[in-house]
């Protein structure tokens, strides 16, 4: 004779968890911009060998721009404090720079005619005159080149908006740029217009918002275990966790994939032998229900005489 024997199903238990090592997205993803950033107390974006802001706008710019184009921005007056104009009398051109403490136009560099036109050593000696708003701009007719803002108020975020709370005049300053130039954007999209221009815009955004997310932490993996054995786990998802809970069904095996239809933000954890929510519910419901159904029982209560006072 064969004996019954019940068995009972394998419990399933899915935790999703804070990833405490995470993947620096700057490092471990390919990115499409470049970061530079300068900070006193924290090594954000990319590695760079520039000491300061200036000293990459002038590189941006060398890297960029041709010598007549540097050259013609001076010539016309793109810069204040920096001019080059022709001195009929000595038949030279002339760099000259304007120094406000004496409030006065100084003579830095001379140049004969012949060399002006497509001369590198100009276009250098330009650039080192040049102020920090004027390098910006002539970057920016060949980068595309977004502020970054660093909020720093228990914990750190970063963001290209400089809307509240990244303008914060306390917890806030810009620390950098992200950039690309446009021999990367015709290389990605093909073509230098104003779509992709914007196209590009929004692929640096987006980058700038997957490093936020690894800076505020939002960083997660899972673990699946079966009879409290680990059977699955993968780690590395950046972003919000109603978003990265599709992306972990999708990498874990078909078999436990249902078990993440019970996780949402307020709840990381779900075991498979558990009543879902639903059924805990009903249970409830029938239970109030069975007890309005049960007799009430009235205790009567003795009417308390007062003494009389005499």
């Amino acid at each position: 004779m064969m004996k019954n024997v019940t068995t009972k199903e394998p419990a399933y238990r899915l935790r999703i968890e804070y990833d405490d090592m995470p993947v620096n997205p700057r490092t471990d993803y390919d990115n499409f911009g470049k970061m530079v950033c300068w900070h006193s107390r924290y090594d954000l974006g990319d590695k760079h060998g520039f000491s300061e802001p200036s000293e990459f706008l002038k590189q941006r710019v060398s890297d960029t721009l041709s010598a007549d184009e540097v050259i013609d921005f001076v010539k016309k007056d793109g810069c204040d404090s920096v001019k080059l104009e022709y001195d009929r009398h000595s038949r030279e051109w002339v760099l000259r720079d304007y120094d406000a403490l004496f409030d006065k136009w100084f003579t830095e560099y001379t140049f004969s005619p012949k060399t002006l036109n497509g001369s590198d050593m100009v276009k250098e000696c330009i650039l080192d005159l040049l102020p920090a708003d004027a390098l910006k701009e002539l970057a920016d007719k060949k980068n595309v080149i977004l502020p970054l803002y660093l909020y720093d108020h228990s914990g750190l975020s970063i963001s290209c908006s400089h809307s509240y709370p990244y303008n914060d005049r306390w917890d806030a300053r810009q620390v950098g740029w992200i950039y690309a130039g446009h021999d990367e954007i015709k290389k990605e999209y093909g073509n230098i217009n104003e779509k992709t221009v914007e196209q590009a815009k929004r692929l640096l955004i987006s980058e700038i918002n997957t490093y936020d997310d690894y800076l505020r932490g939002e960083c997660y993996g899972y673990v699946i275990e079966k009879d409290g054995e680990e059977v699955d786990s993968c780690w590395g998802f950046l972003g919000d966790l109603r978003e990265m809970l599709s992306e972990m069904k999708e990498c874990a095996d078909k078999d436990y994939q249902h078990l993440f239809d019970h996780i949402d933000y307020g709840c990381m954890e779900y075991t498979e032998d558990q009543p879902d929510e639903k059924a805990a519910k009903l249970s409830i419901r029938k239970q109030l229900t069975e007890q309005a159904k049960e007799p009430k029982t009235v205790t009567k209560v003795a009417k308390r005489t007062e003494p009389e006072l005499g």
